[in-house]
């Protein structure tokens, strides 16, 4: 019997946790899944832990490499070996919790039009004290707005078709090796819906080590990248400066005042292309965005600037539409 999931974890020095991740999903209460585990050139004690893991369970398929060949060839290698009719994400240092494969398999079969799949998370320490508690949107078309602009889902919860990759020739990118999953997410959910269970089924380990804390600034790049051909695709054209800049922009996280009017057009432009093409519905992304753009500007430009004062009109007009429109369809 071919099995319903196939999950992959790609494993690189990882001897601290790798035993506790892969022993969370033996432990699932779906149990019809293989483990396609890659082993990218670990020096440490990683492979012996996983050759003895795997000779207790034949559900986990332990590929070694024997050298290092980078996390995008690890993770295409793992996608040629699967079999299964999903393909469920499982890195290397965290946790799903019992009833994760379950309760997503259980969505998928009630939403046939869903393709990519996430789920809420705890944030946690190495101890996996949790840290935080983050809220991602739930519907398709929150997160489609929201993945132009960043990787809004919690890559370790994601579970998405496998026929939907065969189909369409998509596979994990080389320009991409940092922003992988932003990128692979994207091509996905244009063949179907993307969803986000309101629930916390894995936990995610934060901590010195990881891929993400270690490579912020190629991370920041291969993002804006992603971003560029999201915009491109709306008749928007940016470069990577751009890019990064109006992710940091959306995330609140800072802004450049020489620029802030060009990257707020810029913004404003992709909301209206994002909501004419999807028939003007209501979403409350869309609505959060405009609401924060609002106060980019500041009591002091909105005052005496009159090309900041006319274009928040704008904005405060199609806020007010957009706010209506949600309003009728909740």
């Amino acid at each position: 019997m071919k099995p319903e999931i196939s999950v992959i974890t790609t494993v690189i020095n990882c001897e601290k946790y790798i035993e506790e991740s892969i022993k969370s999903i033996a432990s699932q209460t779906f149990e019809n899944f293989e483990h396609i585990i890659i082993d990218d050139g670990s020096t440490d004690g990683t492979a012996e832990i996983l050759y003895r893991l795997a000779e207790k369970d034949n559900r986990i398929k332990f590929v070694e490499l024997g050298e290092n060949l980078g996390r995008i060839k690890s993770l295409n290698i793992a996608l040629e070996r699967s079999e299964g009719k999903f393909i469920a994400i499982q890195d290397a240092d965290d946790i799903s919790l019992p009833e994760r494969f379950e309760k997503q398999l259980s969505y998928f079969n009630e939403n046939p039009d869903c393709v990519l799949l996430g789920s809420d998370i705890y944030v946690v320490d190495q101890d996996l004290n949790v840290i935080s508690q983050p809220v991602r949107p739930e519907k398709d078309m929150e997160l489609r707005f929201n993945l132009l602009f960043k990787c809004t889902l919690a890559n370790p919860s994601i579970m998405y078709k496998r026929d939907i990759l065969e189909k369409n020739n998509i596979r994990f990118e080389d320009d991409f090796p940092y922003a992988e999953d932003f990128r692979i997410f994207t091509h996905i959910i244009k063949h179907g819906n993307v969803n986000n269970l309101k629930e916390r089924l894995v936990l995610y380990r934060n901590h010195i080590s990881n891929s993400s804390n270690s490579n912020v600034k190629i991370i920041i790049e291969d993002s804006a990248k992603v971003v560029v051909d999201n915009f491109r695709e709306f008749g928007i054209d940016l470069n990577i400066q751009d890019a990064a800049r109006i992710r940091r922009l959306i995330s609140s996280k800072s802004y450049e005042d020489k620029h802030l009017f060009k990257d707020m057009r810029l913004i404003f432009r992709i909301i209206k292309s994002f909501q004419e093409k999807h028939s003007n519905k209501g979403n409350k992304e869309v609505v959060k965005t405009l609401k924060k753009m609002l106060k980019w500007p500041g009591k002091k430009n909105t005052m005496i600037n009159p090309k900041f004062s006319l274009f928040q009109i704008s904005i405060l007009n199609y806020y007010i539409k957009q706010t209506k429109l949600l309003k009728q369809n909740s």
